[in-house]
């Protein structure tokens, strides 16, 4: 990991409250649901916040589900929004509001958000960090197994021509790095069975 990039990682993981809100807007999130018609209620944690508070998730060290409501919290007491009072402290705490929303979230969504932000870097990118003119791009991809349950049998059922024991559904996934923004502008996945 480059310095840059671990200055960068560890103002997020440092800072209180949700961090992608100043990198990720609400209207560039919002524009992403209106275009995918995604419809949500008006609740506390409502898709814009569960993404801010997803993303710092998967950033921070402390990777548990209650840290993550705590920087949402954090967040709306920034905002004074009215918090639960302590009494109420283990109810405000709790983290399965939080998992069911971030459960709710539409994969559609997140990948929608992901090509946006790709797109939006690709088009900052000017020529000192091109090589020779021209932008290099990396393509890498790896497989994943998925478990033999009943569900990932009807939804990637056996082809006809493995036999019964031999059958695994995998996933197949690939990105795109381009070198001139430094980032992963394009990912694809495709889930298929392998003999």
């Amino acid at each position: 990991m480059t310095l840059r990039v671990r200055i960068l990682k560890d103002k997020f993981t440092q800072s209180l409250g949700l961090p992608f809100k100043e990198l990720l807007s609400s209207s560039v999130i919002e524009q992403a649901m209106n275009e995918l018609k995604i419809r949500y209620y008006q609740r506390l944690f409502d898709p814009i916040v569960t993404i801010w508070a997803f993303l710092s998730q998967v950033l921070d060290s402390d990777k548990s589900c209650h840290n993550a409501v705590s920087k949402v919290i954090t967040y709306l007491a920034g905002l004074e929004v009215e918090i639960p009072s302590l009494r109420d402290a283990p109810r405000t705490t709790d983290t399965s509001a939080y998992c069911q929303a971030r459960s709710r979230l539409p994969e559609t969504l997140l990948q929608k958000l992901f090509h946006k932000t790709g797109e939006s870097l690709s088009e900052k990118v000017t020529t000192e960090y091109l090589w020779c003119g021209r932008n290099v791009k990396v393509i890498d991809g790896s497989t994943v197994s998925m478990p033999d349950t009943i569900e990932n049998q009807k939804a990637y059922p056996q082809p006809k021509t493995s036999l019964a024991w031999m059958w695994i559904p995998h996933c197949e996934n690939w990105c795109d790095i381009q070198f001139g923004n430094r980032c992963c502008c394009c990912f694809n996945y495709r889930c298929s069975e392998h003999p």
